[in-house]
């Protein structure tokens, strides 16, 4: 018995050490609940009859069907100084966690721990008082022991501590210390979690405006602002889907292991609180600028980008379609919510250059992967294929550029343009920017996701300055700032 260790050892007082939230910034047990359930429809239906069953059940049966890999969890540095001084002094220290047992043992196997863990088993969910008495019935009624949790269920295992610890809730007027440095505000680490920086990508809703010549009405300006500005809301809310069914695969990323989820900043209920007041958010604003129609082509947005997020981001060659079909539809958006028919050429050239472009952005993933087949199982590819993907990806461009030089080349088609021999102006620059990119991409230049890259980059932006000023001259028959 661990107490009888405890005296034997006079002063060696031990250290229980709470694990989902405190050792790791993870909560191991929801994130197994995600993993089981993108799985398969069977497997989610099993889910749903675990957790009819009880907590400790589900987190049973998902511990034994998804086994936790605890090397790739994010740790807190502070907690395992705390553990790493407390093994020095001679001290037992034992992961004391709600999550099931099997994973728990395997961290503790994992951070080289010997003592026995407590944990929650198939009858018993250990959280809050019941991990308190489990922790009474290993030191003893009497026995001292030191604490270090994080929030609120936490509190009675503080007050009977010897000393206890925290790293994110301070309870009021207690002797706990605080472990860390506080963490940024919830308002800031869930802003960051909507990526506003990918915002810039609705500016696709306004092409409809520009390529009709109605983007002088002030109305049609507004229509088109309230619905880039809805894009943008229901894209956050699938940004927020995407980073919970990610968790995993971001860890494994050079860079996306910053993202609040991935790295811990943002638990998955609130991220899931998040993204459905984003959605619904939207949905009732399309409603109310735009009508049903445009309220239906936000949620057949949302339908695909989920279906994404499940399953069709792992069908090879499949995934980037769908990435150019998500691009496309933004256009397509624009149009409904302006009233405008779209062009059948500003569809085919859309679908070609986003297609360029989504090739490019799983070009960069596989090239920056830190584990490429481990990351990339996930994605329907493998290391070998990435010149395969790079010249799929340069073709598909070099095919938009065939298409915007053909729509130029047709009367019929560029009959509305006051000087439609401009048009084939267009093919240059953008020759010029897509294999730039590229070959930037290739030299490991371009980071992330290449839209947002040239958003920032001063060339990129120059040639969308000389591309617009030239669709403009088309239009109108004379120069734009003339």
């Amino acid at each position: 018995m661990l107490h009888e260790r405890v005296q034997a050892a006079g002063e060696a007082v031990p250290l229980f050490v709470d694990v989902d939230g405190t050792l790791t910034r993870a909560d191991i047990s929801l994130e197994s609940f995600v993993r089981v359930a993108r799985s398969g429809f069977a497997a989610l239906l099993a889910l749903i009859l675990w957790l009819a069953r009880g907590r400790s059940v589900a987190k049973a049966m998902a511990a034994r069907r998804d086994p936790v890999d605890p090397a790739r969890l994010p740790y807190r540095q502070e907690v395992l100084d705390l553990i790493a001084a407390a093994k020095a002094e001679g001290r037992p220290v034992i992961l004391a966690s709600a999550s099931h047992w099997r994973n728990i043992r395997r961290i503790a196997r994992h951070l080289d721990l010997s003592d026995p863990v407590i944990a929650t088993r198939a009858r018993s969910n250990l959280k809050g008082r019941a991990k308190l008495a489990a922790i009474r019935r290993l030191v003893g009624p009497d026995g001292a022991f030191d604490y270090v949790g994080d929030c609120r269920a936490d509190l009675c295992l503080w007050s009977a501590a010897r000393e206890g610890w925290t790293v994110r809730h301070q309870p009021r007027g207690s002797a706990v210390r605080r472990l860390c440095p506080p963490a940024a505000g919830p308002l800031r680490t869930m802003l960051r979690a909507m990526r506003p920086h990918q915002w810039a990508k609705n500016a696709l809703v306004f092409v409809p405006a520009l390529t009709s010549g109605l983007f002088v009405q002030p109305s049609v300006l507004f229509v088109a602002a309230a619905a880039a500005l809805f894009m943008s809301l229901i894209a956050s809310s699938i940004y927020l889907v995407n980073d919970i069914l990610d968790v995993d695969a971001d860890r494994a990323h050079r860079t996306k292991y910053k993202r609040p989820l991935a790295h811990g900043d943002l638990s998955i209920p609130a991220a899931l609180g998040l993204s459905l007041l984003l959605a619904g958010t939207s949905i009732a604003g399309a409603l109310l600028v735009g009508g049903t129609g445009l309220a239906f082509w936000l949620l057949v947005y949302a339908g695909i980008s989920i279906a994404y997020s499940f399953r069709l981001k792992a069908v090879m060659v499949g995934d980037a379609i769908v990435l150019a079909s998500l691009y496309t539809i933004r256009i397509w958006i624009g149009g409904v919510a302006i009233g405008v028919e779209l062009s059948f050429w500003l569809l085919l050239f859309s679908v070609f250059l986003f297609l360029s472009l989504a090739y490019l952005k799983r070009y960069i993933e596989m090239r920056d992967a830190a584990d490429p087949h481990r990351l990339l199982s996930g994605r329907g590819y493998v290391g070998g294929d990435l010149d395969v993907v790079m010249s799929s990806g340069i073709s598909a461009g070099m095919v938009a550029v065939l298409v915007l030089a053909l729509f130029a080349h047709e009367p019929e088609a560029a009959a509305h343009y006051a000087a439609p021999e401009l048009l084939m102006l267009l093919c240059l620059p953008l020759i010029y920017w897509l294999n730039r990119i590229w070959m930037m991409a290739r030299r490991g230049q371009v980071e992330g996701d290449p839209v947002a890259f040239a958003l920032k980059d001063r060339r990129s932006i120059a040639v969308g300055a000389a591309m617009t000023a030239i669709f403009v001259a088309a239009l109108q028959g004379t120069a734009p700032f003339a």
